[in-house]
């Protein structure tokens, strides 16, 4: 046996309370190097006198066996979900492998004998230990994100209302070289006008990136939080526009930027023009007193992008002025903010850009004043990577689940992909992402493939929407909350920011309507069968660019194959009878099943 390979962190995402009567508990090893684990556990105040001796609740026998669940590249992963009245836990492993049995816990990996390593084996001082199971301390997510379809807008690119004045380009007028100063008109009222759109479309939730008065077009560099941008409006529209997504059912998600705000923002003109008499100088990182040593345009902006300013900013631009949330002053704006829009426009969510280069403390307090208006508001963070630190159920709820989008481009999408993965590869990729979080955190997850930071994934997929429509399916069957890209749904293309945010297209003879059908579908297919929610996946083949893979009742089969497949029925389906749920055909498992290039089959056991 690898002992080295063998691994259990307690109080982690390895062993966490599920609820308030169960625990999650995790156990890795070699891949192919145990043959079965046993868990020990109970309460370690709880002990009864029998046969003349005091016996431990936990060293009863026979004792609960570990399922494995899932395998990466490395390691098998073991898991069990154990109860506990008490609400206290310890507990240890027994690995067996072959005619060895091993002994796992806080202070020992070691060969025993059952038989004679008795002793040892129920001295309770070498076991792990779950305390107990606070209430508060377990995972406080709104109820309702699982269920939610997403809907990303950018908002001057989506509709441009029959009210909004003049002045901007033509809506559509401009399909290529797309740049972040064309305004296009875009506004709340044109959302309004196309809520039948989403509503038809089965959208259940809109998150908008910026809408908050700024100079650019994305509206990063935010020049003042408490007010709509002229362009798209007034408060009292976007009001009104909260209130007709409600009354559709549709929440309504914002993007705070408080990383950073805009070159305009009051707090940081006043810097520039009182330096350090400004009361607002350590709201910011300024390096040095003469920090504005770069040239200006005719209006007073920088008249330069990628320098390396003499304070902080967000990546390279002199634009957006890194914040200093620790500064009470600043701290006591942005939370102010916050609690703002939540108390007087009631929005179901907030999306914190950049959120992982702002501090954890400032995202506790965040939370805190969030929670105490709208208990069941929605947090999530712009984080790319593993993001364990932030979700611990005191800050986010979840992140941007790039982490998905990462393997789906890399196994699916061929353009410009200079890290091709097999399907093995992405199963392993999947099944370590679901093991990054705690069960609680995964159906929470905010899933997207496409974003006004990524390239559409139409383009992605170098315009084939065979592959588009696998790569939804893929996050329409996933654990979490899937996200559609504005017009991803009638096959929209583009590069690269800022390319990846065109206009989007009403003209219907312009819009792939076969696409959008599937869209449809899709959506009506995964609030119709609460298996495509589920955390837990099956997977029974991944090989060859085939993926079989099963939720709960759910059978999905994907050909990621640029040629027509036969592929073998699990064997465990053989005989049975199926519903092919897209077509709702009934029809019976043989040995074999056909599909197209690039082609999916979704089937239900009845």
């Amino acid at each position: 046996m690898n002992l080295a390979a063998i691994r259990h962190v307690p109080k982690s995402k390895m062993a966490y309370a599920f609820n308030q009567s169960k625990l999650h508990i995790f156990l890795q090893t070699a891949k192919n190097d145990v043959d079965y684990i046993e868990l020990i556990i109970g309460d370690p105040f709880e002990w009864r006198y029998e046969d003349g001796k005091y016996v431990w609740s936990g060293n009863l026998f026979p004792l609960e066996k570990m399922e494995k669940v899932y395998e990466t590249e490395l390691f098998d992963h073991f898991f069990i979900e154990s109860g506990t009245l008490s609400t206290r836990s310890k507990y240890a492993f027994l690995l067996h492998s072959k005619d060895k049995t091993y002994f796992y816990g806080c202070r020992h990996l070691k060969e025993v004998d059952i038989k004679k390593d008795l002793n040892f084996i129920h001295d309770l001082a070498g076991y792990f230990n779950y305390p107990y199971i606070n209430e508060e301390d377990l995972i406080d997510s709104p109820s309702w994100t699982k269920d939610t379809v997403w809907y990303q807008i950018f908002l001057d690119r989506f509709n441009k209302s029959i009210d909004q004045k003049e002045g901007y380009l033509p809506f559509g007028s401009i399909t290529d070289k797309i740049k972040n100063n064309m305004f296009f008109g875009g506004d709340l009222k044109g959302v309004i006008e196309k809520i039948p759109y989403l509503v038809d479309l089965g959208i259940t939730g809109i998150y908008f990136t910026p809408i908050f008065k700024a100079y650019s077009a994305h509206k990063y560099d935010t020049e003042d939080y408490f007010t709509i941008d002229p362009t798209f409006g007034t408060n009292d529209d976007f009001k009104a526009m909260v209130d007709a997504c409600h009354k559709a059912g549709i929440k309504v998600m914002l993007d705070a930027v408080f990383n950073h705000c805009g070159w305009d923002h009051p707090y940081f003109q006043d810097v520039i023009k009182n330096k350090r008499a400004s009361k607002y100088w350590d709201c910011f990182y300024i390096l040095e007193d003469n920090f504005i040593d770069f040239p200006l345009d005719k209006n007073g902006r920088p008249a330069v992008y990628n320098i390396t300013p003499k304070y902080k900013t967000f990546a390279m631009t002199p634009f957006m002025p890194k914040l200093n949330t620790s500064n009470p002053i600043m701290e006591k704006y942005l939370l102010d903010v916050a609690a703002y829009w939540v108390k007087e426009y009631d929005i179901d969510g907030w999306r914190l850009d950049v959120s992982n280069e702002v501090s954890h403390s400032f995202w506790r307090k965040f939370r805190q004043v969030v929670r105490a208006i709208k208990p069941d508001l929605y947090i999530i963070g712009e984080n790319w990577d593993d993001s364990t630190p932030w979700l611990q159920g005191d800050q986010f709820d979840a992140v941007m689940n790039y982490e998905i989008s990462y393997p789906l481009w890399q196994f699916i999408s061929t353009y410009k992909n200079s890290d091709p993965i097999d399907a093995e590869m992405f199963k392993y990729r999947v099944n370590n992402l679901l093991l990054s979080y705690p069960k609680t955190v995964a159906i929470n997850m905010f899933n997207l493939v496409s974003s006004h930071d990524t390239m559409r994934i139409k383009t992605r997929c170098d315009n084939d929407v065979r592959k588009v429509k696998l790569i939804y399916l893929f996050i329409f069957s996933f654990c979490g909350s899937p996200a559609i890209y504005y017009g991803d749904e009638i096959g929209m293309e583009g590069d690269h920011d800022p390319d990846n945010r065109r206009c989007m297209i009403w003209d219907e003879s312009k819009q792939d309507l076969s696409l959008l059908s599937f869209f449809k579908n899709l959506i009506k297919l995964r609030k119709n069968n609460p298996e495509f929610t589920m955390v837990d996946i099956t997977w029974h083949h991944a090989k060859d660019g085939i993926l079989i893979y099963q939720k709960g009742s759910i059978y999905i089969i994907i050909n990621n194959n640029q040629e027509t497949k036969v592929i073998d029925f699990p064997s465990d389906l053989i005989g049975k009878n199926l519903i092919d749920v897209e077509q709702n055909i009934a029809l019976l498992a043989k040995e074999k099943i056909e599909l197209s290039p690039y082609g999916y089959k979704i089937l239900k056991l009845i």
